[in-house]
């Protein structure tokens, strides 16, 4: 077995940055040309189950990389032969100012007259271990009105939040306010029903 062949670690290590530098830029044909084109390609996100080229296509088409930076934290390139290797990444990244932490596994084969390609990818965030974000608030995040309801709710629910996981929750109640605030805000006619109230 060719394990770990030098000149392979480095030629993948190559495609790799490759493909993080057209994520990055989100160029959806090189992304896509980094893929097996194939109906049995397989991509796994956070999110979303891709199977099969014209899927893992479709969504490049209509998505569009939610991070505002992207860093490579760690990098395991295991070549198992001249035509088979796996590539394991740990990431960290910013989505909507907040810092991240993301895995990405790849398995990569060197296809007859088409190179070297993805056949499987998996990304998924860690629910444990050390987290990417800072153990004390943003300032911002900080200053946000809604911390102090998320510090309220969570005495009166008994139920605490961990340092690294504030910055989220403060932010997913201000994206529920402000989803809320026109409905809210919306007037209704003085002969509307109101909503049913069941008790126990």
């Amino acid at each position: 077995m060719l394990l770990n062949d030098p000149a392979l670690v480095a030629t993948l290590a190559g495609l790799h940055d490759a493909y993080e530098a057209a994520l990055a830029a989100n160029d959806v044909a090189a992304l896509n040309a980094f893929f097996w084109d194939s109906p049995h390609v397989v991509r796994f996100g956070v999110a979303e189950q891709l199977y099969g080229a014209d899927s893992l296509h479709a969504y490049r088409q209509g998505h569009k990389p939610v991070f505002t930076a992207r860093r490579l934290v760690r990098r395991e390139i295991s070549i198992f032969s001249a035509d088979f290797a796996t590539v394991m990444s740990e990431i960290e990244l910013t989505i909507a100012g907040l810092p991240r932490a993301s895995r990405q596994s790849q398995t990569w084969v060197r296809l007859p007259g088409a190179g070297w390609r993805i056949v499987a990818a998996h990304v998924s965030s860690p629910l444990s271990g050390t987290p990417a974000a800072p153990e004390a608030p943003s300032p911002a995040t900080a200053a946000s009105p809604w911390a102090a309801h998320v510090d309220a709710l969570s005495r009166g629910l008994g139920l605490p939040v961990a340092t690294a996981h504030r910055p989220g929750v403060i932010a997913n109640l201000e994206r529920a306010a402000a989803i809320a605030a026109p409905l809210l805000a919306f007037s209704l006619p003085d002969h509307a029903e109101p909503a049913p109230v069941f008790t126990a």
